[in-house]
């Protein structure tokens, strides 16, 4: 597998995990930004749409964009069944168990 591709599941388990997380259960591309690269998962503004579209078109987010460059990103039930590993998915990375 390519590290891109590795890349790609650590950074769309990583955005499900931290929409999860969020008190509204949603978070804005700028946050969103930041808490990829605290995990040494940075990317670009264009490469975070590209997640956060790819995780849309599989129901696994919702996508309201305010401008071109501010999207707010809210977490489905098939996101949460998925950030929880109740879901194994092609594409994303299962995440470990808690308090591991």
């Amino acid at each position: 597998m390519a590290m891109h591709e590795v890349q790609a599941e650590h950074q769309r388990i990583t955005i499900l995990i931290a929409l999860k997380d969020s008190a509204d259960y949603g978070a804005n591309t700028s946050m969103l930004a930041d808490v990829l690269a605290r995990y040494a998962l940075g990317c670009s503004r264009d490469q975070l749409k590209t997640q956060l579209n790819w995780l849309e078109q599989n129901s696994y987010v919702t996508l309201d964009k305010l401008t071109e460059n501010t999207w707010v990103a809210r977490i489905t039930q098939n996101g949460i069944d998925v950030a929880e590993g109740k879901s194994i998915v092609p594409g994303i990375k299962r995440p470990a168990p808690r308090g591991l």
